[in-house]
């Protein structure tokens, strides 16, 4: 019996490791759903570096994949929309399986599909064959193909599949990208101060203190932060990197992560970005679940499942027991103090009407517009911003260096 590696989050919100003796990676997710654990991967333990699609129905292939190749978000939603295209023009999900295996151009991608082909070959149901295969197919994705099969429309589920995945990855880079701007433009400059402080400054110091210069205060201090870098800079390293792994430890325990995700949304500019963000792909992925037939509770845990906020979780924990306890969605929205009115009013009048799907789409499209919007700001914003510290930060040691000069030069005078 083969052993499984997995990675897991917890209830509470804390990531696992573990591993599993199973005959496939199938029964390995089966029993983790069953513990409450949202999958984040599943491998089989042996071999040297290298993984074989974990089932017994891989065993036909012969292809062998190395562990760090990966299925982009883009080939998936590419694979997704032409799965049901060809659903929707009369082929069977057998022939349709076998022309995206030949088409892909993913050779895991191509492996997978040869095997889920296999499976539904065998008699299983689609939903069933995608659900070995949690590191690529979702709980959503899952959960949407289940409901197209008892609904009857596979094919359309699909490809309101494909444009979630598209419109959720594009929404996701644009947030990384604004917040990782900054971050690259100050790295930059600190390793411009590093620079300049180990091999330019040592040099003026030499020259400086051959001609005798008097030095002012701000020159002293750049000289000694300048001399304990060149001399003790390897201090600086190690205390960086040691308080950097005890923060990532501290945000893998329930309270740090708790604390991190809650600040995240707090945070000056990002706060509200990350919040509106979060609403518009609960919206989004809510209203695609309900609208492919899934039911609320079952979509409400989903959509739990996909949220990486431990704060939003508990909340949605909140709205779930709530729902069941026979209030309405919109009631369990407001109590939950974390959702905005728009979210609840809109809610309310799509159980009033009749229309939740298109009431909440509505929300997704609008808190969109007001994610592209702030960062649009921000980025208008952050390049003068980021300008004047960085030049300001160069500017102020090369002013400390050259007040020594200008000393000198007024006594001449």
């Amino acid at each position: 019996m083969p052993t499984f590696s997995y990675k897991v989050i917890e209830p509470s919100g804390r990531q696992k490791l573990g591993k599993m003796d199973m005959n496939s990676s199938s029964e390995v997710a089966n029993a983790l759903r069953e513990k409450g654990y949202r999958i984040i991967y599943i491998r089989e333990a042996k071999g040297f570096g290298i993984s074989k699609i974990s089932n017994k129905e891989t065993s036909k292939n012969k292809s062998i994949f190395s562990r760090l190749s990966k299925i982009s978000v883009r080939e998936l939603s590419i694979f997704t929309n032409q799965f049901g295209t060809m659903l929707n023009a009369g082929l069977s999900i057998s022939k349709c399986l076998s022309v995206l295996e030949k088409q892909t151009t993913n050779k895991k991608l191509a492996n997978i599909t040869h095997s889920i082909a296999d499976s539904v070959n065998r008699g299983e149901s689609l939903s069933r064959a995608l659900a070995k295969y949690p590191d690529v197919f979702s709980n959503l994705y899952v959960s949407m193909v289940k409901a197209g099969e008892k609904s009857g429309t596979l094919g359309n589920a699909l490809l309101k599949m494909s444009s979630f995945l598209q419109r959720d990855y594009e929404t996701r880079n644009k947030i990384k990208g604004a917040m990782m701007y900054p971050v690259a433009v100050l790295i930059f400059a600190i390793v411009i101060i590093i620079g300049l402080f180990i091999f330019v400054i040592p040099k003026f110091e030499s020259a400086l203190s051959q001609l005798g210069a008097p030095l002012p205060g701000p020159t002293k201090m750049v000289f000694a932060l300048a001399d304990f870098l060149v001399h003790r800079g390897w201090l600086v390293l190690i205390v960086s990197i040691v308080l950097y792994v005890l923060y990532i430890r501290w945000t893998k325990t329930p309270a740090g992560r708790r604390r991190k995700d809650a600040g995240s949304l707090k945070m000056p500019i990002f706060g509200e970005l990350n919040k509106k963000a979060a609403i518009a792909r609960f919206s989004d992925t809510f209203a695609t679940l309900f609208g492919s037939g899934v039911p609320l509770i079952d979509a409400l845990q989903t959509v739990r499942g996909t949220i990486d906020n431990v704060v939003i979780g508990e909340a949605i924990d909140g709205i779930i027991d709530n729902v069941r306890r026979g209030e309405s969605l919109a009631a369990s929205f407001e109590k939950s103090g974390m959702f905005t009115t728009m979210l609840i009013e809109m809610t309310g009048i799509g159980e009033e009407s009749g229309s939740l799907e298109k009431m909440l789409r509505k929300v997704a499209e609008f808190y969109n517009e007001e994610v592209d919007y702030i960062m649009n700001n921000f980025e208008a914003l952050i390049n003068p911003i980021m300008i004047v510290f960085v030049g300001g930060l160069v500017g102020s040691v090369v002013i400390a260096l050259y007040l020594p000069i200008f000393k000198m030069a007024s006594f001449v005078h």
